[in-house]
């Protein structure tokens, strides 16, 4: 219950992201939606969560919108977890916390630049260009969904976002504290707080879905190295990822079939 709140914090944040783009859903209609994307999280960079984009077309919600809105959860979430580890590193006096610093601002800068460009009145023209050089691909799905990001993607509101995120996945991070508490790991919590941070971030950029044996891997290494044996290592991992990653797409199916099952069914 306690790691599953997050999905509450997160919720928050998506909606704000469509409300910013002019559209709004019942809210309990829009919280079953979007637990629903929680069922395909276990795809290289969660992008089987997109599926919401079909629920949400039903309601009024352009694709381009609710894809937009996925990707500025996705850029808080990294941001979050940055945020999270120079916390943690800084807490536990880490002589690294300074790389954690350079990364936030280095992403933010870089995002920030990113959407100014998007919003130039000459990227229109660019966009032209590349159309033409390749017919073949949706180029006007792909300017319509970032130049809806990029309206998003304010400094105020990706600040307040990545800060949502840090909450979320914290509270995660603060449950595998707590498993590791139960073993007796003698781990603080700042340093378990790094440890989940960075196997997160290690099982995003392997691309594998849902980082399946590459977060594992790294949670159980890390843990080796701060004297845990293996089996409590091994035992950690499991535990965590099945009151996270397994739960979780266990509540997208469930919340999945009750949204099947109240949407209108078009007569044949």
């Amino acid at each position: 219950v306690l790691s599953s709140s997050s999905y509450l914090w997160r919720f928050g944040r998506w909606e704000f992201s469509l409300r910013c783009l002019a559209y709004t859903v019942p809210r309990l209609t829009h919280l079953g939606i979007y637990l629903s994307g929680l069922a395909l999280t276990a795809t290289p960079g969660k992008s089987g969560e997109t599926f919401r984009s079909a629920l949400l077309v039903q309601h009024g919600v352009s694709v381009t919108n609710s894809l937009a809105a996925f990707l500025v959860d996705r850029g808080t979430d990294v941001l979050g977890m940055i945020l999270l580890g120079m916390l943690a590193a800084m807490i536990a006096s880490q002589h690294f916390a300074w790389v954690w610093l350079l990364s936030l601002v280095l992403v933010l800068l870089g995002s920030s630049a990113f959407t100014y460009l998007l919003l130039h009145p000459s990227a229109s023209a660019g966009w032209g260009r590349l159309g033409r050089s390749m017919p073949y691909f949706p180029i006007k799905v792909g300017q319509a969904t970032l130049e809806a990001w990029a309206k998003v993607w304010t400094l105020p509101r990706v600040s307040a976002f990545s800060v949502i995120a840090m909450l979320a996945y914290g509270t995660q991070a603060l449950v595998f504290s707590w498993f590791c508490h139960v073993l007796g790991t003698g781990i603080s919590i700042a340093d378990c707080v790094l440890i989940f941070v960075q196997a997160t971030l290690f099982g995003a950029a392997s691309m594998i879905p849902g980082g399946l044996g590459a977060m594992e891997a790294a949670l159980v290494f890390q843990l080796v190295e701060h004297g845990v044996s293996d089996s409590s290592a091994i035992s950690l991992a499991i535990s965590i990822r099945l009151v996270t990653l397994w739960f979780g797409m266990l509540l997208g199916v469930f919340s999945l079939l009750i949204v099947s099952a109240q949407e209108p069914r078009t007569e044949g």
